[in-house]
């Protein structure tokens, strides 16, 4: 492939699960079964998350990372990718990880059942080097520092979702997106975590905190506040935040609109049940015009 030729608008790479979440019927008391109602069953993984919110607001996306397994749920998985235009550069080996999900009035629980599959074993396919714009999820930190540092030769901007195992990699990023747990082990004042991270990358670092919006630092402190949705299911809302993102940068908005657009994608992300929501750039607008007349 001749990588001077681009292919991609975003190439993604991370997490990729077949995720199945339900709501808890009533309480559960110890030791008993508890049975979960209003359950779907969806494409799951910050990275096909986020290419799956990118291909909705009509970006071109490539996506890899984690194996898909040779059976039914990953090709379950890959089909569903397909019929929303992601093309997943994926190995077919071992099993199809599969995330299971319990929401309750008070909290979210999740597991992850995945093969133990060394990093080094997960290919890094070359196809991202055709790409405007690269973003990786933070599971992955070995993978994700070869991608940054060939993106940045190659003069592609690329953005991370901060997770444990990538904390080492935050200076090879243009753009670190970090929720408001994973700030905390930055520092617990979420202003001073984005500027940490900052004064590390030398380009932007976001925090997102939920309802309370979103800062970031470029050298100066920008705030974002959240818009007001009603909230059913808070999964997938990072990644849907981070595709807001990146459709906006690549759409030459300006910060503020980037930060605010973001906000407003994973604002619409949480009125839907499951972890995914097919959103289009239309409703993202007309969310912000909405705000906007209310003020």
């Amino acid at each position: 492939m001749a990588y001077n030729v681009i292919v991609y608008d975003v190439f993604c790479y991370g997490a990729i699960s077949l995720d199945i979440s339900g709501r808890l019927e009533r309480q559960q008391y110890e030791h008993e079964q508890a049975t979960a109602i209003d359950y779907r069953m969806s494409v799951g993984g910050d990275a096909a998350l986020a290419a799956l919110t990118l291909s909705s607001l009509g970006m071109r996306v490539g996506l890899a990372g984690s194996p898909i397994g040779d059976d039914p749920m990953g090709d379950y998985v890959l089909w569903s990718l397909e019929k929303e235009g992601v093309k997943a550069l994926v190995q077919k080996v071992g099993k199809t990880a599969l995330t299971a999900i319990v929401l309750d009035r008070l909290k979210r629980s999740t597991i992850t059942f995945h093969d133990n599959t060394p990093e080094d074993e997960i290919p890094i396919p070359d196809d991202f080097k055709s790409s405007k714009y690269v973003y990786v999820d933070g599971c992955f930190g070995r993978n994700g520092a070869i991608i940054a540092k060939a993106a940045r030769a190659a003069g592609i901007p690329a953005q991370l979702n901060l997770d444990v195992p990538s904390i080492r990699n935050i200076g090879l990023f243009d753009v670190v997106i970090a929720g408001e747990e994973i700030s905390k082990l930055i520092s617990d004042d979420p202003v001073e975590a984005a500027r940490k991270i900052y004064e590390a990358n030398n380009g932007l670092a976001i925090v997102t905190l939920g309802e309370m919006g979103c800062i970031c630092c470029d050298g100066a402190i920008v705030s974002v506040p959240a818009f007001d949705t009603e909230a059913v299911d808070t999964t997938g809302a990072g990644a849907a935040f981070a595709a807001g993102f990146m459709y906006a940068r690549l759409r030459g908005m300006s910060l503020e609109e980037c930060l605010e657009f973001a906000s407003a994608a994973g604002a619409l992300k949480v009125t839907a049940r499951g972890s995914y929501r097919k959103t289009s750039a239309a409703e993202v607008f007309d969310l912000i015009s909405a705000h906007k007349n209310r003020l």
